[in-house]
């Protein structure tokens, strides 16, 4: 018995160790700005599925700034007018969404096309988008959460990333649409694309830096 009361405690303090470890990470990423907090969650990662899929990642990290401001612990967004949009898929009302037919969601729950129409992960991207992944929406907020987000931002502008336009880019992301021509952009917020820029400089830098360290220590 006195052995058993041993054993819990130990396990007690375990997880009072590991939740008092969480929280003061939580704290710590509260206290950062967001480029810092961004870099310190994501700057590693970021830079070697950029290095993978051919992607700048200043831009990613600039979006990833933008859309969760570098938190951890990303929360989901639910659109109601996607929903909207996916229930008429569902029944058969509308052809197609996104190119969503009613084949892909004739079995799923309400509970299900909420998921589909949220936004997940630090890419906060929307969970429909695991169709043209051919992923689970899990994957979207897990682990390769980052590969994934970045394999399909490759996939639907990459190229115009190739070309560096970096004010199409962040308002397609936003939007679906390029930065229109003329009048004021489109997004939720009218300083997103500003914003993202002036956040790729900032993470173009530390990047740089970054390379400098490791030449150094080599």
């Amino acid at each position: 018995m006195a052995v058993l009361i041993i054993v819990i405690g130990i396990i007690a303090v375990i997880i009072f160790q590991k939740i008092k470890n969480k929280s003061t990470l939580e704290n710590f990423d509260f206290r950062l700005n967001t480029v810092d907090r961004t870099w310190l969650n994501y700057g590693e990662q970021v830079i070697e599925v950029g290095e993978e899929l051919s992607l700048q990642p200043e831009y990613l990290l600039a979006l990833i700034a933008l859309e969760c401001e570098g938190y951890r612990n990303v929360k989901s967004r639910f659109e109601p007018y996607i929903f909207k949009k996916l229930l008429k898929v569902r029944e058969a009302k509308i052809e197609n969404f996104e190119g969503i037919i009613p084949q892909d969601l004739y079995n799923s729950s309400d509970e299900a096309l909420k998921n589909l129409a949220s936004s997940w992960g630090p890419f906060q991207l929307m969970g429909y988008q695991c169709f043209h992944l051919d992923i689970k929406i899990k994957q979207l907020r897990g682990k390769k959460s980052i590969y994934y987000g970045a394999f399909w931002i490759k996939k639907m502008y990459g190229t115009y990333l190739e070309q560096k336009k970096f004010k199409d880019a962040f308002h397609l992301h936003n939007t679906g649409q390029k930065y229109p021509k003329y009048g004021p952009p489109k997004t939720h917020n009218k300083r997103y694309v500003p914003k993202g820029l002036k956040y790729m400089k900032q993470f173009e830098k530390l990047i740089a830096e970054s390379k400098t360290d490791s030449s150094k220590k080599e």
